[in-house]
């Protein structure tokens, strides 16, 4: 680039009379890009654009980055104001633009009848007597300029526009400094997030077969004590890498704020039931004494059964986990009931106890924090991520409640309280819709559909020793060919198979009218709320995660059997 492309500004801009500043209109214009740094950085750098146009009465104005393309060096013309508006987006190659010749220079530069030296800005309909272009540049790297162009022999620029561009120029360098720190941390996120869904699905995918050949094993081997006592052992284990998945899958909700509830009318019996069958291998192998008090009559709620339960879940186990062996644990439920006027639900209040190791008064505080850990490395035999305690608190927050830890010390044992407003007094309450967990399941008609032959074959199995009539498909098109010939009563379906995946074969059946009472569930390693959306707006009744959970599968085809409406699992 020649330098006599660019006047020797200094001199020409020192004869020129400038204006007085504007104050009141400068500060405005900062505070509301300030502002603007809560927006996308598009947004930003646009609002400094026009904030430049505005406050220099330019023509155009606008913001040229710096990109590479290969060995390539370039300007995109990101934000543009006025006349040229038309041009955001276009790039323009570094020897052919003005604002390399001011950043070569480090400088402001003013450019009188730049259309005459530099061909990029001859615009159709559009004359350019003179321009001025600020770099813009941070800790010593230059990242591009900002400019305002004048359309009219009148507009000359002086002093007072190189000083406002100056400053613009300050604020962009370091708002975009920010923003781009901003949504470099966002894009983290969200690949991480992505890489946590994806690592469920790929961990589940495994856990399936070998959870459903290990329950199939049991059975087959119900008369070898010793073979029942080693699949013991696997299935507790099974157990304990499941609730390892779903608490790292539990940790990134959490953290998005992407956790979420469903609240259905069900019997906090059954839910504390659910919860205390989950950690029931805790107790045992640590010989421990539960006592239950308060739950001998129906307890009715308006709650998420399944969250719930693990809500409860997850203080019982953390309690088990600290307790030693031969220790005590208890779980008392009473009724609270409302002194508000404004038909605030009835309480429920559930307290956790044990005489377990108990918690120093310093990591109180922080004890329901996510990753939090309240014991000593020596005492955690079991191991553990520092989540469950964390979503609890969410789960118990989102339905209107409380909870609380309280230890005396080191020793002395932790009672948890949760406070929830979720009682729903029995003339409330549909008793036939409510859950029970003693309907019976009559052997159905089942057709199971997984590319993944192994969990085909071991699920099948252990459906078939529950007395069901079970036919396989590893793949959509071979599912719906069986679904029109044998027309099963409920579909057990993987959703993520090739050629025609789940979803696919899930909106074939509902377009079938001779398939309309068929009951679909969908089966998959991915849990995301908007996963369960998705299959729900497929056709699916149900969605469950992988491996799949007999208990939950059950009570499936219990609802099916006794014709009621289906709830939500």
């Amino acid at each position: 680039m020649d330098s006599d492309r660019a006047l020797d500004n200094a001199e020409e801009l020192a004869r020129r009379r400038s204006r007085a500043p504007d104050y009141p209109a400068e500060n405005e214009a900062l505070v509301a890009l300030a502002q603007a740094q809560a927006g996308s950085r598009t947004d930003l750098l646009q609002a400094i654009a026009d904030a430049a146009m505005s406050l220099c009465s330019a023509g155009s104005a606008g913001i040229s980055l710096i990109e590479n393309r290969g060995s390539e060096r370039l300007f995109r013309w990101l934000a543009v104001s006025g006349l040229c508006a038309e041009l955001r987006g276009k790039t323009t190659a570094w020897d052919e633009c003005p604002c390399a010749v001011a950043l070569r220079a480090g400088k402001p530069q003013l450019f009188v009848d730049p259309q005459t030296h530099f061909p990029c800005l001859a615009f159709d309909g559009a004359k350019v007597p003179e321009g001025i272009v600020v770099p813009v540049s941070v800790a010593g790297r230059d990242l591009g300029a900002i400019w305002v162009m004048s359309h009219t022999d009148e507009r000359k620029f002086d002093l007072e526009d190189v000083r406002l561009l100056s400053n613009l120029a300050q604020f962009a360098a370091a708002s975009l400094t920010i923003v781009n720190a901003r949504d470099a941390s966002e894009e983290s996120d969200r690949r991480n997030n992505e890489f946590i869904a994806m690592l469920g699905h790929e961990l589940r995918n495994p856990m399936a077969p070998i959870a459903s050949a290990i329950g199939a094993a049991q059975r087959l081997c119900a008369d070898n004590p010793r073979a029942v006592e080693v699949l013991n052992i696997a299935h507790r284990q099974m157990r304990h890498l499941r609730t390892l998945v779903d608490d790292l899958l539990d940790a990134a909700r959490l953290q998005h704020g992407k956790l979420a509830i469903k609240l259905t009318d069900t019997s906090l019996n059954d839910i504390a039931f659910d919860a205390m069958a989950a950690v029931r291998h805790h107790v045992d192998s640590r010989k421990h004494n539960l006592t239950i008090v308060g739950l001998d009559e129906p307890v009715y709620v308006r709650a998420d059964h399944v969250r719930l339960s693990q809500v409860l879940g997850n203080v019982l186990s953390n309690a088990a986990k600290y307790t030693p062996v031969g220790g005590n644990l208890a779980l008392k439920v009473r009724v609270e009931e409302s002194r508000s006027t404004d038909q605030t639900p009835d309480s429920v209040v559930i307290g956790i106890s044990d005489d377990g190791i108990g918690v120093d008064s310093c990591a109180q505080p922080q004890i329901f924090d996510l990753f939090a850990q309240s014991a000593p490395a020596e005492a955690r035999t079991e191991g553990g991520l520092g989540i469950g305690l964390a979503v609890a608190k969410r789960m118990v927050e989102l339905h209107g409640g409380s909870i609380v830890l309280q230890s005396d010390g080191p020793g002395l044992g932790t009672t948890v309280t949760l406070r929830l407003p979720i009682l729903r007094r029995p003339t409330d309450v549909d008793q036939a819709g409510a859950r029970h967990s003693t309907n019976e399941v009559r052997p159905a008609r089942l057709l199971l559909v997984d590319d993944n032959r192994e969990a085909l074959q071991t699920l099948a199995l252990l459906l078939e020793l529950d007395g069901h009539e079970v036919t396989t498909a590893d793949n959509g098109v071979d599912a719906v060919q069986l679904m029109s010939d044998r027309q099963p009563e409920v579909a057990i379906i993987d959703v993520a198979m090739p050629v025609m995946d789940g979803f696919e074969v899930a909106r074939h059946v509902r377009l079938n009218g001779r398939l309309k009472g068929m009951l679909l569930v969908a089966l998959t390693g991915y849990a995301s709320e908007s996963d369960k959306s998705k299959a729900l707006a497929a056709g699916f009744d149900y969605h469950l995660t992988k491996p799949l959970s007999l208990e939950k599968l059950k009570h499936i085809l219990s609802i099916h059997s006794s014709g009621r409406l289906r709830d939500i699992v």
